[in-house]
């Protein structure tokens, strides 16, 4: 069985889904940073096997901004270079210079980065803990990777991790 994350997105309004997300591209130095970053709401590239200039590429053609530790890239404008080492110093970087809407959180899978869909309890009975089945009402499942989200627990603790950030 998969971990899974936690949050409903059935309460979500029209407006809220119209809400665009940042655009950002996450370098192989940024993995964790990456996830955070989606588990607020924002749409991030993210691919290990590209090296920094194809990334930077990459993200010019699709519009984002990347992201990097890499000092070489400082003086490229559509490029955030990061000074911290630890993921807490990272994000708190990122959000200083792009703000994301506390809507968007949760809206995205966190492994793969599309946007969660709800769906009934019926169709994850068989995916997830009874307990989980017999207490949750809400879920929603990312329809790239298969991940099934719903609230619980790891909603509380990220909850708390983004408060101290």
């Amino acid at each position: 069985m998969r971990r899974f994350l936690a949050r409903s997105l059935i309460s979500y309004s029209d407006s809220e889904m119209m809400i665009d997300p940042p655009r950002l591209a996450a370098d192989r130095m940024l993995a964790r940073l990456a996830r955070w970053l989606r588990l607020l709401g924002a749409d991030v590239l993210y691919d290990a096997s590209m090296n920094g200039n194809e990334l930077l590429q990459a993200a010019r053609k699709d519009h984002r901004r990347m992201l990097t530790r890499d000092k070489r890239f400082r003086t490229a404008l559509d490029v955030i270079v990061l000074r911290g080492n630890d993921f807490r110093g990272q994000l708190r970087e990122v959000l200083a210079r792009v703000p994301i809407d506390s809507r968007l959180a949760f809206t995205r899978c966190s492994r793969c980065n599309l946007v969660l869909e709800s769906v009934p309890r019926e169709v994850v009975q068989r995916r997830v803990p009874p307990f989980v089945y017999a207490s949750c009402e809400q879920f929603a499942h990312c329809a790239g990777c298969a991940r099934v989200y719903w609230a619980a627990s790891h909603h509380d603790h990220i909850t708390r991790e983004l408060q101290c950030v």
